[in-house]
């Protein structure tokens, strides 16, 4: 068996358990080969009657589920097409916790099946813990983590540190890419959430995908 094969291997044997995991904790987990086979099977749960809303996502970025969303004839409530207003930003994010979807990607996830996700300001992890109908979330092979320690450990200390350096925010984790559970008004991680069971039952569907995608 050749490298590439191996390690594809690799990460098939741990998404299965992963997998096999959260559907016993109430997710819909599927696994998907890549990530336009997932992306097929997310539009084909998805009505276009439907409101969609979503959390900020390289990985949907990536997989071009924005786009698709906003060419493609869906009643989508783009966070990203903000009034020069503060409340007509607040406006949109408030409907897109009262959607029929909301879709997005997870900073981290354990195999033994917890999400562990951190916000700036919250509007992820409140939509996966109530509101949308459906939960659709992308998570690419490079997320899934051996256990709940070291999910903390890549959302805290790789996800949150490599968003600030995106952004350019003036943190201290900006500059050592390290957190330092700092005060700074521009901290990107107020907000932590740690999601170990579905309810109700199907809820959050989760697309893990065979590749490595976003932060």
């Amino acid at each position: 068996m050749d490298l590439e094969a191996a390690k594809d291997t690799y990460h098939r044997i741990r998404i299965a358990r992963a997998v096999e995991n959260f559907n016993r904790k109430g997710f819909d987990a599927r696994h998907f080969q890549t990530g336009a086979e997932a992306v097929e099977h997310f539009f084909s749960q998805v009505d276009k009657k439907d409101s969609v809303g979503h959390g900020g996502s390289d990985t949907l970025r990536q997989l071009g589920v924005l786009d698709r969303l906003r060419t493609g004839g869906y009643n989508f409530l783009d966070r990203y097409v903000f009034g020069p207003s503060y409340d007509e930003q607040l406006e949109i994010r408030r409907k897109n916790l009262c959607a029929d979807a909301f879709v997005a990607s997870s900073n981290a996830v354990s195999i033994g099946g917890a999400l562990v996700n951190i916000d700036g300001d919250g509007n992820r992890v409140a939509a996966l813990a109530f509101g949308p109908r459906h939960v659709h979330l992308f998570i690419g092979r490079n997320k899934l983590c051996d256990d709940l320690e070291s999910a903390m450990h890549r959302a805290r200390h790789f996800a949150s540190a490599a968003l600030a350096i995106q952004w350019g925010a003036n943190t201290p984790c900006a500059k050592t890419a390290f957190c330092h559970d700092c005060a700074s008004p521009h901290r990107v991680c107020s907000y932590v959430s740690i999601v170990e069971h579905c309810a109700p039952v199907g809820r959050i569907k989760l697309y893990f995908i065979n590749e490595d995608l976003g932060m």
